[in-house]
């Protein structure tokens, strides 16, 4: 099978590792800046060419992994269907959740695999955050923690890796760089939302040094929003591109106990339940998983899904839509 890549930034090294730790080994690169493509290419000894189109003309490639800012990942998906080439994308899918159900519609008529790139789905920790509260995307209760009464989530991280992803015409900001991430993670273990409060959105540092240049920037960096999901548990999400040590936290509260999980090896990971429930005993009991590859374990997800011509069990189209949806409460 071969993938053709593109987009040759930051995320390009990661999903190459990733696929080839999924098993696969025939690779062509491509970029709107032929010489990013051809130095990917040097750098990890694959093919490349200078145009996306030529990556969809090549009857070579069985999927294309789209790797590119926001604003092109419609297009991009839309020529991916229309080649008869499977596709995975960064996230988030589209700009709009009308486009991302178009997108879906199109994809399912047209027998077309697709995944986006929500790759915390894939974190170990949060993998057994999901099985722990199982259920509770339907009835807003875990077997272990109960009636769920409220969610916290905060993830930060520093920016300024590329100009586009402090701009709003490219659809940069901390809610498209970071939040997406928790919404999706609150949709997994929680359900659909039907209402969002946005509670704080800042520019706290409208100028930023991006490759050694002083520039300015119009993205938020900063946001708070209180959303609720249709199984009725509230989620409070903080997310930021200000944080110089990358951080994440994961907070649920219920009526007979509380997790707290994270990706950060340094950062407890436990539940702690009042009565004896979900396999749980009284009291704490600390939550050990390894770091595990989240990029080799959200490719052989995708790998998996374009041979057995079904779609993936996370990360899908629709899951995407529901992102999409979310965000949109958000703008009114």
């Amino acid at each position: 099978m071969r993938i053709g890549l593109i987009g040759c930034g930051k995320q390009a090294p990661k999903h190459l590792a990733g696929l080839r730790k999924a098993g696969l080994t025939d690779f062509i690169v491509a970029d709107r800046d032929p010489a990013l493509a051809r130095a990917l290419a040097e750098r990890e000894k694959v093919a490349w060419t200078e145009t996306a189109d030529a990556v969809f003309a090549d009857p070579q490639v069985t999927a294309v992994d789209l790797c590119t800012p926001t604003p092109t990942h419609a297009g991009l998906v839309r020529a991916a269907i229309a080649a008869g080439k499977d596709f995975f994308c960064e996230k988030p899918l589209c700009e709009t959740a009308a486009e991302a159900r178009d997108l879906t519609a199109l994809a399912e008529k047209n027998g077309r695999i697709g995944m986006v790139g929500y790759i915390y789905r894939f974190a170990p920790a949060f993998e057994q955050a999901q099985r722990i509260l199982d259920g509770a995307t339907a009835s807003g209760t875990s077997a272990a923690l109960g009636k769920l009464s409220v969610a916290t989530m905060r993830i930060g991280g520093r920016g300024s890796a590329a100009l586009w992803k402090h701009r709003r015409d490219s659809g940069g900001g901390a809610i498209s760089e970071m939040l997406v991430h928790m919404l999706d993670l609150a949709i997994w273990y929680f359900g659909p939302i039907k209402k969002v409060e946005v509670m704080a959105r800042e520019l706290y540092r409208p100028s930023r040094v991006i490759n050694g240049v002083n520039e300015a920037v119009d993205a938020e960096d900063f946001v708070i929003v209180r959303c609720e999901t249709q199984s009725g548990v509230p989620v409070v999400i903080e997310a930021d591109l200000l944080t110089p040590a990358f951080t994440q936290i994961l907070e649920v509260q219920g009526d007979n106990g509380t997790l707290v999980g994270s990706i950060q090896s340094d950062w407890p990971q436990f539940v702690f339940v009042i009565q004896e429930a979900g396999g749980f005993k009284p009291g704490r009991t600390d939550l050990k998983t390894d770091s595990g590859d989240m990029f080799q374990g959200q490719m052989s997800a995708f790998i998996r899904a374009v041979e057995q011509r079904r779609p993936p069990d996370r990360c899908s189209l629709q899951d995407s839509v529901h992102v999409l949806e979310a965000l949109e409460l958000m703008r009114h």
